[in-house]
């Protein structure tokens, strides 16, 4: 299963209404209505679904730049260089410098020429001023103890009408608990960082949850979701 990736920038009538098609598609896939059985996802491609999802969410275009925040060794980093191809460019930042190592690795293995690799630190990203189309901060929002300051360097960053995503886990039995026991298990609740990104200054403009489905594990079930905001225009 592929998810197409969207061109343009982020439209706020276009976006439930494409959501709304995929939602139907994969139905129709996931029930066998095409008359076909539907054979479960090797983890190769559930991982490679996950990517692509994610890079769509953002609504870049090839020759696009942007922000992995919170990049690790490069697992969003890599397919979104990719997909912006030669003319456009990602700040991967991080303050780990042992993932920031990694990852200039795997750039080097990939021959990816558009990638420029930021020390950050806490509170800061250290990203030029309104150079940035789309941001991404996945699974480490809840890692940063500067979550404020962050983000209004982040928007900061942004050019007018930036997409900012952030995406996070939450259990069920956690959802309704204090953002410092969410944290302590890794984990944060959409309405927690809603808050936060419109205190920040950023409109709000979807809030996908589930994003990437409900899993069950041995802490209970618990779901991905994901939230998109742009900064405001003039």
């Amino acid at each position: 299963m592929s998810f197409p990736v969207l061109s343009g920038r982020l439209d706020s009538e276009r976006l439930p209404q494409t959501l709304v098609r995929s939602a139907i598609l994969l139905l129709l896939i996931t029930s066998g209505a095409f008359g076909q059985p539907t054979q479960p996802l090797s983890e190769a491609d559930r991982v490679a679904d996950m990517k692509q999802r994610v890079v769509q969410v953002l609504h870049l275009r090839a020759g696009d730049t942007a922000a992995d925040v919170g990049c690790g060794d490069g697992f969003y980093t890599i397919p979104l260089a990719r997909f912006l191809g030669p003319t456009g460019k990602v700040f991967a930042v991080d303050i780990n410098e042992s993932e920031l190592f990694k990852l200039k690795q795997h750039l080097d293995e990939e021959g990816l020429k558009n990638v420029e690799v930021i020390k950050g630190a806490e509170d800061a990203p250290k990203l030029p001023a309104e150079r940035v189309d789309a941001a991404l901060i996945a699974n480490t929002y809840h890692e940063m103890p500067a979550h404020e300051a962050m983000l209004h360097h982040i928007r900061d960053a942004l050019k007018q009408g930036g997409v900012i995503v952030v995406m996070e886990r939450i259990s069920d039995k956690r959802e309704k608990e204090s953002r410092d026991e969410q944290i302590k298990h890794h984990e944060l609740a959409p309405q927690v960082v809603k808050q936060e990104v419109a205190a920040a200054g950023f409109e709000i403009m979807e809030v996908l949850d589930p994003f990437l489905g409900r899993v069950t594990d041995d802490d209970g079930k618990s779901r991905w979701w994901a939230l998109v905001a742009r900064k405001p225009t003039p």
